[in-house]
């Protein structure tokens, strides 16, 4: 199971918000969940660290209950957008470093990019599962869920396997796991060689993969398989 040092908040228990907390706690993290029906507080409470019944709008509140303590703030509210815009400008208000606001269409999106929220979602059937484990790894950089734990992930190249050949790292046999592609780092035509940038590269998807390609360190390794195979990968390397 994947840890993390880091502590989420999670305010709204809906669909997505309840899926989204139960699932960061399932990879360990420490979940402070938020909403003003009972019903949900109590029904989430078997599953996070913590949960607490409040209307998070009101700025005391949100202090008291040490909302704007945690590392990354979800406002996942979906019924009303007017309580989301509420709490994300408290929480800008407050300093809070990582907020990610829910939006239900761009216009909303827009509004929330305006008063300064950089981290907008747009909730799916089975996003919150994805954005959890998205969350809790800085080395996971996509997922994609097929069925049950078996999942399809992109992750940063680990450093023990950088320098080695598919065929030597012999993925399948150590890890039950499948690379299907790479995503390999490539530096645009038009760059200035002078003062690079994020803007001055892209990644190309190298197809079906050679055995004997080596792992570069600015690689993503597209791999599939099961979570616990994943966290495993992901220690040893």
């Amino acid at each position: 199971m994947a840890t993390t040092k880091d502590q989420f908040c999670v305010i709204g228990l809906g669909e997505y918000g309840f899926s989204l907390a139960k699932s960061l706690a399932e990879e360990g993290a420490y979940i402070l969940a938020v909403d003003n029906d009972y019903d949900r507080v109590e029904e989430i409470k078997k599953y996070v660290s913590h949960a607490v019944q409040f209307d998070a709008t009101d700025p005391v509140l949100l202090k008291e209950h040490g909302v704007c303590e945690a590392d990354v703030v979800i406002v996942a509210i979906g019924e009303a957008f007017e309580p989301v815009v509420l709490i994300s400008m408290e929480l800008l208000k407050e300093g809070v470093s990582r907020i990610i606001s829910r939006a239900s269409n761009e216009t909303q999106e827009t509004i929330l990019n305006k008063i300064g929220i950089k981290e907008v979602v747009h909730p799916e059937k089975d996003e919150g599962k994805r954005m959890a484990t998205s969350l809790v790894s800085t080395s996971i950089s996509d997922f994609f869920k097929l069925s049950g734990d078996i999942g399809i992930f992109e992750i940063d190249a680990p450093k023990g396997m950088v320098g080695y050949s598919i065929k030597e790292l012999k993925i399948r046999e150590r890890y039950d796991m499948s690379i299907i592609t790479i995503k390999r780092q490539r530096k645009r035509d038009d760059s200035n060689s002078l003062y690079q940038s994020e803007d001055d590269y892209y990644y190309e998807v190298l197809g079906v993969i050679d055995p004997l390609t080596m792992i570069r360190k600015t690689d993503r390794i597209i791999i599939m398989g099961r979570q616990k195979s994943l966290d495993k990968l992901l220690e040893t390397n």
